[in-house]
């Protein structure tokens, strides 16, 4: 708890710089339940957070195009919204501070993430991915 509180503020207090490193460390294994009810450990790592925040947006668009399919499969999707939830707290601030139109709609789509994930929906994480794209497009530029 102390850690995650710590990673937090230096989020915070890095979140205007251009580019950003945040270690997040999930130092005890996760269990995951495959659709014949066997559960295996998955041991888990440690990912940089590294990048300016459209590179942190686009990293997440990719993350959050996998979670589909690992949902629909014997994917790790825990572990993808883990990241998705980790990047999207490093982006936010410099969002809020500089597209806040954008930033409730992106906000909005790591909950879609987070609901397809926990009832096992996988169009629901194609259409958060459809939406969290445009809205990266539009915070780069690229739309």
């Amino acid at each position: 708890m102390k850690r995650a509180l710590g990673i937090l503020g230096v989020t915070v207090a890095l979140s205007a710089c251009a580019s950003t490193v945040v270690e997040v460390d999930s130092s005890a294994p996760t269990e995951r339940t495959d659709a014949n009810g066997s559960v295996e450990t998955v041991p888990t790592t440690t990912l940089p957070i590294v990048g300016t925040t459209g590179e942190l947006l686009a990293e997440m668009a990719t993350d959050m195009s996998q979670l589909s399919a690992q949902i629909a499969d014997t994917g790790d999707e825990q572990a993808t919204l883990r990241r998705i939830t980790a990047i999207w707290a490093v982006a936010q601030p410099d969002v809020e501070a500089t597209r806040r139109d954008l930033a409730g709609g992106i906000q909005t789509t790591v909950d879609m993430a987070r609901n397809a994930v926990a009832r096992i929906r996988p169009a629901d994480a194609d259409k958060a991915f459809q939406i969290l794209s445009n809205l990266v497009d539009r915070y780069t530029g690229a739309a």
